[in-house]
């Protein structure tokens, strides 16, 4: 049965799986480097506002805490808004790289066979 199967060149499909590798490697190192500081940063931000909060003395000091709380939530959710498109563009950017690659790999797999294939026969 498999003395009739064409001999393929695996090698050719090496190129774009590391291709794929390095992609990947690349993206998701990036996307937990980012979290990572996210983190750090708002671990930063919730012990500064929490000795804040306990520095409050009086009236005025509530209501300049609520004020620099209201400012805090208002950039962030600025800065959600846009590392969530950022995040939106650079999925979409990946996907669109994993697809070129998987159509390189397909184009590979289509070469090999077609070159591994017996030539056909002439008819007598």
């Amino acid at each position: 049965m498999f003395k009739t199967t064409p001999a393929l060149d695996f090698a050719a499909f090496s190129a774009p799986v590391q291709k794929l590798v390095d992609l990947n490697t690349t993206v998701f190192t990036k996307a937990f480097e980012a979290q990572k500081a996210t983190a750090q940063s708002q671990a930063s931000l919730f012990q500064a506002r929490a000795k804040a909060a306990m520095e409050i003395k009086d009236v005025a000091g509530f209501t300049a805490f609520v004020t620099e709380q209201t400012e805090i939530a208002k950039t962030s959710f600025a800065d959600l808004t846009a590392s969530s498109k950022t995040a939106a563009e650079e999925v979409k950017a990946y996907f669109a790289d994993v697809q070129a690659l998987l159509n390189q790999t397909k184009d590979a797999a289509v070469t090999a066979v077609k070159k591994a294939a017996p030539a056909p026969q002439k008819a007598a």
